[in-house]
């Protein structure tokens, strides 16, 4: 449920994924928890992150701060990242009456619940639109972005765990090369695979590719090099 501003700001975002992972690994004592394996076996090792399009810079900023030791790997999947972005400021001063109220909360649409399959063939119009039935009970706002100059602080050369960076190929909010510059610049050290799903949009994990879009994912974490971050004392 939404706070007293009915808005969302990346810097709190972060922190509410900092505060998950923390959960997680006092929840499951990654430190001691003999269920969990030990240092040496391989079922031992934080959790993976999967961030999504804006979900993807939230993702991206919690790998970039020392919090990344609560996670293992990271996954950048159609992250609108761009290097060339920038993010204004809120001015300091305004002739107009400051808000004292909480902002308006943005009702979801049927239209804007669907506005992501773009490619015939992927789903169907009767799926379509029992997607977009469902998403209005259980997403009935739009999330109200505000402050969002702190992206500004986003550098993949900062991010120093193993990272998959996936999308699809013909994916609007997340152009090949754009995706490409973020590949090639995130940070040495990790392990880094960079995968473009064909015939796939912003949305490929819902659509008729899926099984390509798990598998993927799933082989990534379970298969690629282990991170450092693997026990916490």
């Amino acid at each position: 449920p939404p706070d007293a501003t009915n808005g969302v700001e990346p810097f709190r975002c972060v922190s509410d994924v900092e505060t998950v992972l923390q959960w997680i690994a006092e929840r499951h004592g990654m430190d001691s928890n003999p269920i969990n394996g030990t240092p040496e076996e391989p079922t031992f090792e934080m959790p993976a992150l999967l961030g999504w399009s804006q979900g993807a810079l939230v993702a991206q900023m919690v790998a970039q701060k020392t919090a990344h030791h609560l996670l293992s790997k990271l996954i950048l999947y159609g992250s609108i990242y761009d290097p060339l972005v920038r993010y204004p400021r809120d001015p300091l001063y305004t002739t107009s009456p400051v808000a004292t109220e909480a902002t308006e909360r943005l009702k979801n649409t049927p239209d804007s619940a669907m506005e992501d399959f773009t490619i015939e063939g992927t789903i169907s119009h009767d799926t379509a639109i029992r997607f977009a039935e469902a998403s209005m009970v259980s997403d009935p706002y739009k999330a109200n972005w505000t402050h969002l100059y702190q992206f500004n602080t986003l550098d993949p050369g900062r991010v120093h765990v193993p990272t998959l960076v996936v999308a699809g190929d013909q994916d609007p909010y997340a152009p090949i090369r754009v995706q490409g510059d973020l590949f090639a610049n995130l940070g040495s050290g990790s392990d880094r695979t960079w995968s473009i799903l064909a015939d796939a949009d912003h949305a490929a994990h819902i659509l008729d590719g899926r099984s390509r879009f798990s598998n993927l994912v799933t082989s990534f974490v379970k298969n690629g090099k282990r991170s450092d971050k693997t026990f916490m004392s």
